[in-house]
């Protein structure tokens, strides 16, 4: 049997096949943009494909509205055998929508969730799609490492970052694939600010070792991607866990 637990302010909407819920104050675009994913179709304009993630996010226009749609898809060894697909009645994208909005209102910088929708292919296997809401201007951490100057600004960008991990963190939640493209920078008030996306399984009641675990995986990503330390110093790193620490 499928649990559904529904944020505050959203509404759910079934039909044979589909499973959608939907942000209430923009049911009337959500609901047919979030079909049309679930049938393979675009009922919103297409404007491009977005970096971040493990790929498939598009921004999308509808209603007057800059949305990011997001296939679910798995990571690792499974992205291999299944992509898309999953099994079982505890819904991921589901999941994914209420933590995001829990996360949000707790003041953590978190990808705004409007809405999410499940398919069935049978009976307990299904996709999956999530919509949030678009930040203009935004580049990954990543993007904007290779190209960010050494000076001060730069440090306070990274100091910045560990402080939202740190909110993330005493907030209650976890980012179980924090990476350098899951961290979106974008500008606001003169600065640049840091955005958690792509979740896939947020987890809430964190624990230290599963905080350690983030920050491990953090320095793991820069590592990979970065195996010189050229664009990524031990000195960038410490900052940011300077400010974590604080």
């Amino acid at each position: 049997m499928t649990c559904v637990i529904i944020p505050p302010g959203f509404e759910r909407v079934r039909t044979r096949r589909t499973l959608i819920v939907v942000r209430s104050e923009g049911r009337e675009w959500l609901v047919p943009l979030l079909a049309s994913a679930a049938r393979g179709q675009t009922a919103a304009q297409e404007v491009g494909g977005l970096s971040g993630g493990r790929g498939g996010a598009v921004l999308v226009r509808a209603h007057g509205h800059a949305v990011v749609l997001r296939p679910c898809r798995r990571g690792g060894l499974p992205a291999r055998l299944l992509d898309a697909t999953y099994f079982g009645w505890s819904l991921r994208p589901l999941r994914e929508l209420y933590r995001l909005e829990h996360l949000r209102l707790k003041g953590v910088p978190v990808a705004e969730p409007l809405g999410a929708c499940v398919r069935w292919l049978m009976p307990g296997c299904y996709r999956g799609w999530i919509v949030t809401r678009y930040v203009p201007g935004a580049c990954t951490m990543w993007e904007w490492a290779a190209t960010a100057p050494t000076d001060d600004h730069r440090a306070a960008v990274w100091r910045q970052v560990g402080a939202a991990i740190r909110q993330l963190h005493r907030a209650g939640g976890r980012h179980p694939d924090l990476n350098l493209h899951n961290i979106l920078l974008y500008p606001a008030a003169g600065s640049l600010r840091a955005l958690f996306v792509d979740f896939d399984q947020p987890r809430l009641s964190v624990r230290f070792r599963n905080a350690a675990g983030d920050l491990a995986r953090l320095r793991r990503s820069a590592r990979k991607l970065d195996p010189d330390s050229t664009l990524i110093t031990a000195g960038d790193i410490e900052h940011l866990l300077k400010a974590y620490r604080e």
